[in-house]
C-alpha cells in the first residue's frame, strides 16, 4: 500500500482527475440512492407497517379517482370484512385556529378514536386519541403532528393542556403524535369527531351518498392483500345491489385495497427509478473514463510491469499492486462523492417532496453508506483487474524481445470504453432534452389568466364569526377598502383564486338537455365570484356578461359558465339564457337547494388543475348568492405594483376580520410557476446529469486521443517526413475520434429509444421519440466531441519528424 501511495503521488494530475471523476459519479448515485432508500425501500415508521392498508373508493367514469366513503358504507365494510380489521376514519378539513399571536389556518384530520391504534402510532408526549373520545358527549380534543409541534410551538412540551379556539369551539391539546408521513395530505392537527359538529350531524351519520371520509385498515392475521381485495369486491357487489339509488351504474364505483407503503409512493416510484437509472448511466460514464485513464497508465507502465513479471512477480502480486492503487483512488473518490451527495441532498429532498410525503425520511444512513462502499469497491476491482486480464506470459516475452510500446488489445479496450461513455452520455442527454422540451411546452400553455401585476391571498372567514350575510358584507367591505388603495386597478373575491381548484365538485344538469340513459352524471366545480373578479384575474368574457353588482342575494339566480362546461352541456347551441341547476343527493348534506340558475355569460377556461390537465368545467355564481355558506375568501388584486400592497391589505384584513388568518399570499406568476415546479426540477436534475456525462465523455475522448497520439508519435513523424501535410495529420486524428463518436452516438440513440418510452408519462406536448430532441442531442454530442478531438489533433500536427524518429 505504501508503494501504491508513492506511485500515485508521482502522478498527481492522474490521481486528481480519477478521484474527481469518480466523486462526481459516486456522489450522484449516493444522493439519488438516499432518496430511493428513504422513499421506496425504508420500512414505514408505523408499527407493523407492512400490514397497514389504505382502502380507496373510486368512480373513474365520472372523473373521481378518489370518491371517498360515507359513514354507512364504512359500517357495511367493517361489519362484513374478515380480512381487514379496524377501518379507522379520517376526514380532512381546514379550520381557523386562535390562541397564538395571530390566527392561523390549519389542516385538520378528523379521526375516529381507533385511528392511532390502526395506524400503529404513539404519542411522543401526552396521549393519543382513543375510542373514549368518540361520540357527541366527548370533549373536543386535538393532537399535534410532530412537524406542526416543532414548527409552530418550537417543540415546547408546555403545549399540553393548552386550550385553542377553532371555528368558535374550544379544543384542548392532549398530545403530540410521533413522526410519520402525512397521508393522504399534509396534516397539522388531528381532532376527534365532536370538534366538527358536521361529523355528528344526522346527514353525515346516515347519508350513504355523503362521502367525505378516507379509510385505513389492517390485514387480519393470515390475510393477504389479494384475499382482502377479493373480499371487498364481493362485499361491494352486495352493497351496490342493496342500495342501487346510491350507486349510479354509469359512475363505475369500485374499491381498491393498497398497502399504505405503496399508496404513499405511487406517484414517486416511476420517477425515482428513472432518476436512479440515469444516475447509474452517469456512473457508467465516469467509470468508463476512469477505466481509460487507468488503462492508459497501465500501458505506459507495461514495460515496468512486464519486467516485474520476468523477475518473478506472479500475476496475483501484480494484481495486488494495481488493486492497491485503484482502491486508494476509489476510497478517495467515494469520500469526496459523499461530500457532493450531502451538498445536493436538500435539492433532492425538495424534488421528492413534490411526489411523496415520505421525503421527510430521506437521509444518508448506514444503508446508503454501505451502498457507497459497494460502488467504490466494485469500481476498484474493475479498474484493477481489467488491465491485468490482458497480460500473459507470451505477451510479456514479446514485449521484452521487441521493446514495442504498442498494444492493440489495450487500444481496442480504450476505444470500446469511449464508445460506452458517448452512448451513456447521449442517452442521459436525450432524457434531459425531452424533459426540457416538456418544460418549454408547458411554459407556452395559455393558462387563461394574466399573471403580471396580480397578487392573491386567502382570508377564510371564521365559521363562528357571524351569519352568512354578515360574513358576506364583511368580505365585500374588505374588497372595497383594498380597491381604494393607490394603484389598485381591480379587486375580486371568490371561493378560490385563479389557477387553483375550488375543491368542490357537484353534479350539474341543464334544462332541456337530459343525459342519455346509462351515461354517468356530469360533474363541475362550484365557484363564486364578485364583480371585477374576472377583470382582476385577467380573464375575459367570451359571451354575455360577467358577475355584476345587481346580482344580489335574493335576486334572480344567475351563473357564468366557463367554456369547458358550456361546450359540454350545450354543444354548439347558445348557452345564454339557458338554465342549469346543481343536483344529486349531496346537496341535502351541504344545505343547498339546487334551484335553477339562468346562464348570463361564458368566461374563458383557466388551467386550475395545472397546464398538463384539461381545464375543469366550472360554474361561477355571484358571491352574494353563495348557497354553501362557505367563505374561504379568495382575494385577487390587480395593481401597478401588487406585491407592495400586501402590508396594507393585511392591515385591512386584520382590522376588519381579526379572527381570520391571511394565508397563501402569492402572485399569479408564482402560482403558475408552482404548477410546473415538478417538471422544472425534473428537467434541471436530468439535464444536469446529462451535462455532467457530456463533460466526462468529452474529457475521456480528449484524453484517449492524446494518449494514442503519444503512442503513435513515431508513425506520425514518419508520415510527415514522407510528405504528409499537417492538415492530413489533423484529419487522421479527428477522423479517428469521429469514428468513435459515430459509434457512441448510434448506440446512445438506441438507448435513448428505450429511455424515451419510459419517460412517456412525464412528457407533455411532444412525442417520446421527438426528432428535434434526438437531432439536437446528437449534434451537441458530435460538436463537443469534435472540439475534444481538436487538442490532441493540434498536438499531433506539431510533431517534429526528426525528433520523433530519433526517440524511436
Amino acid at each position: 500500500m505504501r508503494y501504491a501511495l508513492r506511485s500515485l503521488a508521482r502522478s498527481p494530475g492522474f490521481s486528481a482527475l480519477v478521484v474527481l471523476t469518480l466523486a462526481l459519479g459516486i456522489g450522484a448515485n449516493t444522493a439519488v440512492f438516499s432518496v430511493l432508500r428513504g422513499v421506496l425501500l425504508r420500512p414505514l415508521p408505523h408499527d407493523d407497517g407492512d400490514r397497514l392498508m389504505y382502502v380507496r373508493q373510486s368512480a373513474e367514469l365520472i372523473g373521481l379517482d378518489n370518491a371517498l366513503f360515507s359513514v354507512p358504507e364504512i359500517v357495511d365494510y367493517r361489519e362484513a370484512s374478515t380480512s381487514l380489521t379496524g377501518f379507522a376514519e379520517f376526514s380532512q378539513m381546514q379550520f381557523n385556529m386562535l390562541g397564538g399571536e395571530r390566527p392561523v389556518q390549519v389542516e385538520a384530520g378528523i379521526v375516529t378514536g381507533n385511528y392511532f391504534e390502526v395506524m400503529g402510532l404513539e404519542a411522543v408526549i401526552g396521549r393519543t386519541l382513543t375510542p373514549d373520545d368518540d361520540g357527541p358527549e366527548a370533549d373536543p380534543v386535538m393532537m399535534l403532528t410532530w412537524d406542526y409541534w416543532q414548527n409552530q410551538f418550537g417543540g415546547d412540551p408546555g403545549v399540553l393542556g393548552q386550550v385553542l379556539r377553532m371555528n368558535g369551539r374550544s379544543v384542548t391539546v392532549v398530545g403530540v403524535a410521533e413522526p410519520a408521513p402525512p397521508f393522504p395530505g399534509d396534516t397539522d392537527i388531528l381532532v376527534n369527531m365532536v370538534t366538527s359538529p358536521h361529523h355528528l350531524d344526522a346527514s353525515m351519520v346516515h347519508g350513504r351518498s355523503h362521502r367525505m371520509t378516507e379509510v385505513f385498515a389492517r390485514l387480519a392475521p393470515g390475510a393477504t392483500v389479494e384475499g382482502a381485495q377479493a373480499e371487498v369486491d364481493a362485499i361491494a357487489a352486495r352493497v351496490h345491489a342493496d342500495h342501487r339509488d346510491a350507486y349510479d351504474p354509469g359512475a363505475g364505483y369500485e374499491l381498491r385495497v393498497t398497502p399504505l407503503r405503496d399508496a404513499l409512493t405511487a406517484e414517486a416510484r416511476q420517477t425515482l427509478w428513472l432518476l436512479m437509472a440515469i444516475a447509474a448511466l452517469v456512473l457508467l460514464t465516469a467509470c468508463a473514463n476512469v477505466g481509460n485513464l487507468v488503462l492508459a497508465r497501465f500501458l505506459e507502465r507495461e514495460r515496468e510491469i512486464t519486467m516485474r513479471w520476468a523477475l518473478g512477480a506472479g500475476r496475483a502480486r501484480l494484481r495486488r499492486l494495481l488493486l492497491g492503487e485503484t482502491a486508494i483512488l476509489a476510497v478517495a473518490g467515494a469520500g469526496l462523492g459523499l461530500v457532493f451527495a450531502y451538498g445536493g441532498l436538500d435539492l433532492l429532498v425538495g424534488f421528492a417532496r413534490r411526489y411523496t410525503a415520505r421525503a421527510t425520511e430521506i437521509q444518508i444512513d448506514g444503508t446508503v453508506l454501505a451502498f457507497t462502499l459497494f460502488v467504490a469497491t466494485g469500481s476498484a476491482l474493475a479498474f484493477a483487474f481489467a488491465p491485468s486480464l490482458r497480460s500473459s506470459a507470451g505477451a510479456g516475452l514479446a514485449l521484452l524481445r521487441t521493446g514495442s510500446k504498442a498494444s492493440s488489445t489495450g487500444q481496442r479496450l480504450q476505444r470500446g470504453l469511449i464508445v460506452a461513455q458517448v452512448a451513456a452520455a447521449v442517452t442521459v442527454l436525450t432524457a434531459g432534452g425531452l424533459l426540457t422540451r416538456t418544460l418549454l411546452e408547458l411554459n407556452a400553455v395559455d393558462t387563461g389568466v394574466q399573471v403580471e401585476n396580480t397578487i392573491t391571498m386567502q382570508v377564510p372567514a371564521d365559521q363562528g364569526g357571524g351569519t352568512a350575510m354578515e360574513i358576506l358584507r364583511m368580505q365585500e367591505g374588505m374588497r372595497d377598502r383594498i380597491a381604494s388603495l393607490p394603484g389598485v386597478e381591480a379587486v375580486g373575491v371568490g371561493l378560490n383564486v385563479p389557477l387553483r381548484p375550488s375543491g368542490v365538485l357537484l353534479e350539474i344538469k341543464a334544462e332541456g338537455y337530459p343525459a342519455r340513459p346509462g351515461t354517468p352524471p356530469f360533474l363541475a366545480e362550484y365557484r363564486t365570484a364578485t364583480p371585477q373578479y374576472f377583470d382582476a384575474a385577467g380573464m375575459h368574457i367570451v359571451a354575455g356578461r360577467g358577475i355584476e353588482s345587481t346580482d344580489e342575494a335574493g335576486g334572480a339566480p344567475v351563473a357564468v359558465l366557463n367554456e369547458a362546461l358550456a361546450g359540454r352541456l350545450f354543444g354548439e347551441d347558445d348557452p345564454l339564457g339557458q338554465r342549469v341547476a346543481w343536483t344529486g343527493d349531496v346537496l341535502q348534506f351541504i344545505g343547498m337547494e339546487g334551484g335553477w340558475m339562468r346562464v348570463v355569460g361564458v368566461v374563458n377556461n383557466t388551467s386550475d388543475d395545472g397546464p398538463m390537465e384539461a381545464p375543469p368545467p366550472a360554474v361561477y355564481q355571484p358571491l352574494a348568492q353563495n348557497e354553501m355558506g362557505y367563505f374561504p375568501g379568495g382575494f385577487v388584486i390587480r395593481a401597478n405594483d401588487a406585491a407592495s400592497l400586501v402590508p396594507d391589505a393585511e392591515r385591512i384584513f386584520m382590522e376588519m376580520a381579526p379572527n381570520s388568518p391571511v394565508e397563501d399570499v402569492a402572485t399569479l406568476q408564482q402560482i403558475r410557476d408552482e404548477t410546473i415546479a415538478s417538471q422544472r426540477l425534473n428537467a434541471f436534475l436530468v439535464g444536469a446529469f446529462g451535462l455532467l456525462a457530456l463533460v466526462i465523455a468529452a474529457v475521456g475522448i480528449a484524453g484517449v486521443l492524446a494518449f494514442l497520439v503519444t503512442r503513435r508519435t513515431t508513425e506520425i513523424g514518419i508520415r510527415m517526413s514522407l510528405g504528409a501535410a499537417k492538415r492530413e495529420v489533423v484529419g487522421m486524428v479527428v477522423a479517428d475520434g469521429g469514428r468513435l463518436l459515430a459509434a457512441g452516438v448510434g448506440a446512445g440513440l438506441v438507448g435513448s429509444l428505450v429511455v424515451a418510452r419510459l419517460l412517456e408519462g412525464l412528457l407533455f406536448g411532444i412525442p417520446p421519440v421527438d426528432p428535434v430532441t434526438f437531432a439536437v442531442v446528437s449534434a451537441l454530442m458530435v460538436g463537443v466531441g469534435l472540439v475534444a478531438c481538436a487538442v490532441p489533433a493540434r498536438r499531433a500536427a506539431s510533431v517534429d519528424p526528426l525528433v520523433a524518429m530519433r526517440e524511436e
